[in-house]
């Protein structure tokens, strides 16, 4: 247990203050000033956020995103009048396992991400720009997410039902490509890394599950890889795509 503790108070919690909120169609951009300690991490990795004074116990998992003048974060409209909206939020990070982006130039590594995995791509985007975007989104409301995106070339976005699979298929089958960087639900993770098995490609994916601690302590957020489940916070997020095929 020592170990916990000693892992939470290096990175944290250290309050952040609430900048502003702005609308992002049925979404919230959170913009915060964050305690000097705090990093915001490469991109994969996480931050555990709360509001001390607010109704829920547990934190949440959120990425950081780099914007021009700040740091913030999204969430959806209800978290941001209420709870997540400040005025001070405790930022525990940054925690897990980023991307490897020692190979990537934005000739020849293609993003894909639907939802809040957009979120992870604004790093990636502000290090290589006109790297190429894969955008799935929930709804249409949902679609100045991508706003926050800076530094990437995007795609059509697609909208549900239609799927970030179909345009992925067809630039792999190019031959230009020999990495693809996913974020979103484990479902599309694992779509991803099928489609790139198939074709050659590498992959990494970032993947989305439920998190208490974001430490490994509470072991609430396994997922399946190698063929059992393991925790995600301490995998990943981001994981080579090869294990969720296993």
């Amino acid at each position: 247990m020592s170990g916990v503790l000693e892992h939470a108070t290096r990175l944290g919690p250290y309050r952040a203050r609430v900048m502003g909120v702005e609308p992002l169609g049925g979404l919230a951009l959170v913009r915060v000033e964050l305690d000097s300690r705090t990093e915001v991490g490469v991109p994969g990795q996480f931050h555990m956020l709360s509001n001390p004074a607010g109704r829920d116990y547990l934190s949440r998992p959120v990425g950081l995103i780099e914007l021009d003048g700040g740091v913030g974060f999204v969430v959806d409209q209800a978290s941001a009048a209420a709870d997540m909206a400040g005025p001070e939020i405790a930022v525990l990070g940054p925690l897990g396992r980023g991307f490897d982006l020692s190979e990537t130039n934005a000739e020849t590594t293609l993003l894909v991400a639907a939802g809040f995995g957009l979120t992870v791509m604004a790093g990636i985007g502000r290090m290589h720009r006109h790297i190429r975007l894969i955008a799935g989104l929930r709804q249409s409301d949902h679609l100045p997410l991508l706003e926050c995106i800076t530094g990437v070339t995007n795609d059509a976005p697609r909208i549900a039902p239609d799927l970030v699979t179909e345009p992925l298929i067809e630039a792999l089958a190019s031959g230009r490509y020999t990495q693809v960087l996913a974020a979103g639900p484990t479902g599309l993770g694992t779509a991803v890394a099928r489609i790139c098995a198939d074709h050659g490609v590498a992959s990494q994916v970032a993947l989305e599950a439920p998190m208490a601690c974001g430490f490994g302590a509470c072991n609430g957020c396994v997922v399946p890889l190698d063929g059992t489940w393991l925790r995600c916070c301490i995998e990943g997020p981001v994981v080579d795509g090869a294990r969720l095929l296993a």
